[in-house]
């Protein structure tokens, strides 16, 4: 990440920003960051996603089903995990 840093007497900000008494007539150093602004996340539509995979449902239901079997096993197996 790039940034600027400079050392600058604190009256040249005195109009940019409020300054503390005890930074008065001081040399202070300031240091200028990109803001990482949040971007505004695009709702989810699932229907902008129908037909992605082009897979028949019988194979889509049959990788869910092995996909429940592998949790069912491994929460059998590990204590830590918890399915209601």
């Amino acid at each position: 990440m790039q940034f600027v840093r400079a050392i600058v007497e604190s009256s040249r900000l005195e109009n940019v920003v409020e300054i503390p008494r005890e930074f008065k007539n001081r040399k202070v150093e300031i240091l200028i960051l990109p803001l990482h602004e949040k971007k505004k996340k695009k709702e989810f539509n699932p229907e902008d996603y129908e037909g992605v995979l082009n897979l028949p449902p019988e194979e889509i239901e049959s990788e869910l089903r092995e996909m429940r079997e592998e949790w069912d096993r491994i929460s059998a197996t590990d204590s830590r995990i918890f399915l209601p």
